[in-house]
C-alpha cells in the first residue's frame, strides 16, 4: 500500500476522556475519524516510564536499540545528572521522503535533510533546541499567528490557584487553535508536495498533568476550588483537538491519516515518591542523617494532604526544606543568569549533549552525597529508581560486584516494608530489576531497581528509617493510563477494532503505508491494514 500519510500525534491523550466526549457529541471530527478507521489499542509496556515516548516515535527505536532508558543520564565519573535531549536521527531520514513536521518532540531537523518545518515551538518536553527549515519559517509563522500563546503554561503548576487554572485552560485552547492554523497552512499552502506530514498536539500533555484532579472524582484534590476550572479547561482543550483533526483532514483529503497516542494518562503516582520521598528515605537509610525535613504545618494537616498558597511554585518550599536549600536557590539563579553549564567536570558540551541540560529535580540535589552512599535515588519522572554505587561502574564505587545480589535482596526487603502512613498500607506496588543479569553493563540512563507505587503517596514511612512527608502534590496527572490508541483511515482500509499492538508498531506501519523500506532497523513491526471487501 502506498499513499502520502498525515500523522497526528496526540501527546498526553487519555482515551477514556475522548471516548466519553465523543459519546456526548462534543468531538464530532474525532468520532467520525474513529468510526471510519481501522483501530487498535496500543500497549507501550514499561517503556512508558522512560518519559521518552515521543523520542521513541521520532526515531522509531525502543530502548534496547536506542540505549535510551530514561531522559536522565548519570555521569559516572562526576556523579552529576543531566536531562538528555534527542540523540538519534528522525525515522523519516531513513525513508527517502519529503516530510513536513510541526513541533514533534525530539525531532532533530538538523539530522533529517528531507524535512521542512519547525520544532520546539510550543511542545511539551521538546527534546531539541528550537529549529526551523528553512530558517525563515519561524518568522513566517510568528507573523502569521504571533508568538505561542501558552508559553507560561507548557509546564504550569496550577492546582493551588483557581484563577491561574482558568487562565491556563483558556490559553492552551488558544494555543491549540494557533497550532491548527499553522499546520493547515504548512501542509496546504507553504509545502504542498509532501509525502509525510507530522503534527504533534502537545497542549493535551500541558493540560492533563496539572488539571487531572478536576477530572478524577477520586483524587484527593478534586474538591478544591481549582478542580472545576481544571475539568472545564481540559475538556475545552479536547474540543480544540477535535477542531484540529477536522481541519487537517479537510486540508489533506487524499492522505491516509494515522492518528495515535503512544499510551494513556491518569493520576500521578510518581512525582512525590520518585522525585523526593524515596531519595530522602535512601539518604537516611544510608547515612543516618536528614537532608530534607518537611515544615511542621504540612505534618499537621487533618487529612494528610498539604495545600500550598496560590502563586507558590512547588519547588520553592521543597528547596527551602532541604539542608542548604537557600544557598542552592541562589546558586540556581546565578547559573540561570550566567547561562552556563555548572555541573562539576562539564566545562564544554559536545554534539552528543547539544540538546541536554543539568537537572534541578529535588532528587538531583543529593548528588554531592552519592559518592559516600552505597545506593541513591536516581532521579526519575515517572517512577522511582535506585542506583547502586557499584565498584567498576561508578568512579567511587562502594559495592563490590560480589555483593550485588546481597544488596538487591537487602533493598528489596527494605522497600517492601515501606508504608503509606495516610492509609497504613504497603506503599510499594512492584519492584523491578532491569540490569540484574549484567549490572556492570548498565547504561548511564538505567537504574538497578525500578519501583512503582500503590496510589499516589504523599508520605513514606519505614519502621526503622522513619517518615518522610507529607509533601504537597506537584502534578496531579501522570502517564498511568493502560493503553494508547491508533486510528488509521484511508482509501481501501476497512474500519473496525482489531485488537492490541505495540506502540512501537506505529512507525513501521507509517513506513509501510508510504511504500518505503527503512534504510536502518526500526523497532516494532508494520501492521497489515485490513482491506475493504471488493
Amino acid at each position: 500500500m502506498q499513499s502520502r500519510v498525515l500523522m497526528i500525534g496526540l501527546d498526553g491523550y487519555e482515551p477514556s476522556i475522548g471516548d466519553r466526549m465523543m459519546a456526548e457529541g462534543r468531538m464530532p471530527h474525532l468520532r467520525a475519524l474513529r468510526d471510519r478507521s481501522a483501530r487498535w489499542r496500543l500497549e507501550h509496556g514499561l517503556h512508558r516510564n522512560t518519559g521518552l515516548a515521543f523520542e521513541q516515535l521520532a526515531c522509531g527505536l525502543a530502548p534496547d536499540i536506542s540505549q535510551r532508558w530514561s531522559a536522565v543520564e548519570l555521569d559516572t565519573r562526576t556523579y552529576t545528572v543531566w536531562q538528555s535531549g534527542a540523540v538519534h536521527p528522525p525515522f523519516p531520514a531513513h525513508l527517502d521522503v519529503k516530510t513536513v513536521v510541526f513541533d514533534a518532540p525530539y525531532y532533530d531537523l538538523s539530522k533529517d535533510g528531507g524535512s521542512f518545518g519547525i520544532v520546539n515551538w510550543g511542545a511539551h518536553d521538546p527534546g531539541v533546541k528550537k529549529q526551523s527549515r528553512p530558517a525563515s519559517l519561524a518568522d513566517e509563522i510568528e507573523s502569521r499567528v504571533g508568538p505561542y500563546k501558552a508559553t507560561d503554561y507548557i509546564y504550569g503548576f496550577l492546582w493551588p490557584d483557581e484563577a491561574k487554572t482558568r487562565e491556563a485552560g483558556r490559553l492552551l485552547v488558544e494555543a491549540l487553535d494557533q497550532r491548527t492554523d499553522v499546520m493547515r497552512w504548512l501542509i496546504s499552502e507553504r509545502f504542498d508536495d509532501w509525502d509525510l506530514a507530522i503534527s504533534v498536539v502537545s497542549e493535551l500533555h500541558s493540560a492533563i498533568e496539572p488539571m487531572w484532579h478536576g477530572m478524577d472524582e477520586g483524587h484527593a484534590l478534586h474538591n478544591i476550588p481549582s478542580a472545576k476550572p481544571a475539568r472545564e479547561g481540559l475538556e475545552a482543550v479536547y474540543q480544540a483537538l477535535d477542531r484540529h483533526i477536522g481541519t487537517l483532514q479537510e486540508s489533506a483529503p487524499d492522505a491516509t491519516v494515522v492518528c495515535f497516542a503512544m499510551h494513556g494518562m491518569g493520576h500521578n503516582d510518581a512525582d512525590l515518591p520518585g522525585m523526593l520521598l524515596l531519595p530522602e528515605m535512601i539518604y537516611r537509610y544510608e547515612t543516618g542523617k536528614e537532608f530534607f525535613s518537611e515544615p511542621e504545618e504540612w505534618r499537621q494537616t487533618s487529612d494528610g494532604v498539604p495545600v500550598l498558597p496560590a502563586n507558590t511554585p512547588w519547588d520553592r518550599p521543597i528547596l527551602k526544606a532541604m539542608r542548604g536549600g537557600e544557598f542552592m536557590r541562589v546558586k540556581d539563579k546565578i547559573e540561570r543568569t550566567v547561562g552556563k553549564f555548572a555541573a562539576a567536570g562539564k566545562t564544554e558540551v559536545g554534539p552528543e549533549r547539544q540538546n541536554s541540560f543539568p537537572l534541578k529535580m529535588p532528587a538531583a540535589r543529593y548528588a554531592g552525597k552519592w559518592p559516600q552512599m552505597r545506593a541513591f535515588g536516581f532521579p526519575a519522572f515517572y517512577d522511582a529508581r535506585v542506583r547502586f554505587n557499584l565498584v567498576g561502574r561508578e568512579a567511587q564505587g562502594l559495592v563490590p560486584l560480589s555483593s550485588y545480589d546481597d544488596i538487591i535482596g537487602e533493598y528489596s526487603q527494605w522497600l517492601r516494608e515501606i508504608v503509606d502512613p495516610r492509609t497504613g498500607t504497603p506503599a510499594v506496588k512492584d519492584i523491578l530489576l532491569p540490569v540484574a543479569d549484567d549490572p556492570l553493563a548498565a547504561h548511564p540512563t538505567q537504574a538497578d531497581i525500578i519501583v512503582t507505587f500503590n496510589g499516589a503517596p504523599q508520605a513514606l514511612e519505614h519502621p526503622n528509617t522513619g517518615t518522610v512527608g507529607p509533601v504537597p502534590y506537584r502534578r496531579t496527572g501522570g502517564h498511568t493510563g493502560p493503553f494508547g490508541v491508533l486510528y488509521v483511515s484511508g482509501e481501501g482500509i476497512a474500519a473496525g477494532q482489531f485488537g492490541t499492538r505495540s506502540s512501537f508498531d506505529v512507525v513501521p506501519t507509517v513506513a509501510d503505508l508510504l511504500g518505503r523500506k527503512p534504510a536502518v532497523r526500526l523497532s516494532g513491526e508494520a501492521i497489515a491494514m485490513p482491506v475493504l471487501a471488493s
